[in-house]
């Protein structure tokens, strides 16, 4: 009798994740995107919470043709803590601490999550955002070697 096996790969993931280096606000590059692109990205009305409440602002777009799903997000969330009951000699009034979504990529100014999108979709949205003046640098990410996938799941 001939046995016949079935082989269902568990991970396929069509989830892709574009990091962008850039200098500029995340609502002008939201706003760069859209145009560029052609999607609609928003603003959503609450800002996403990665413990000991801090609250990242991101902004996503349903495509309905395309059943797919852009959202955008800082990777970096600067943070001032004020100091100034403490009467150190050495300690200031106020200091900064950096927050990431991805610690392991602390360079990263941005991240795009793109859903259900096809690979060649994918390569033609890469290249228009490496085109942009705006953008200092754009690629994707490896979804296997991201360690702290658990953030990117909003």
């Amino acid at each position: 009798m001939a046995k016949h096996i079935l082989k269902v790969a568990v991970d396929q993931d069509d989830t892709a994740i574009i990091a962008l280096h850039s200098e500029l606000p995340d609502y002008q590059l939201a706003f760069r995107l859209n145009k560029e692109i052609g999607i609609g990205l928003k603003r959503e009305t609450e800002d996403l919470e990665y413990g000991q409440g801090y609250f990242f602002p991101w902004y996503a777009f349903d495509h309905q043709k395309h059943f797919s799903r852009y959202t955008l997000i800082q990777n970096k969330l600067k943070t001032s803590v004020d100091t100034s009951a403490q009467t150190d000699l050495f300690s200031a009034n106020a200091f900064e601490s950096n927050y990431y979504v991805l610690p392991e990529y602390k360079h990263i100014d941005y991240l795009l999550k793109i859903e259900g999108e096809s690979e060649d979709h994918l390569t033609y949205i890469l290249e228009k955002l490496k085109a942009l003046d705006e953008i200092v640098m754009a690629y994707a990410l490896n979804s296997q070697q991201i360690k702290s996938k658990t953030n990117l799941i909003y």
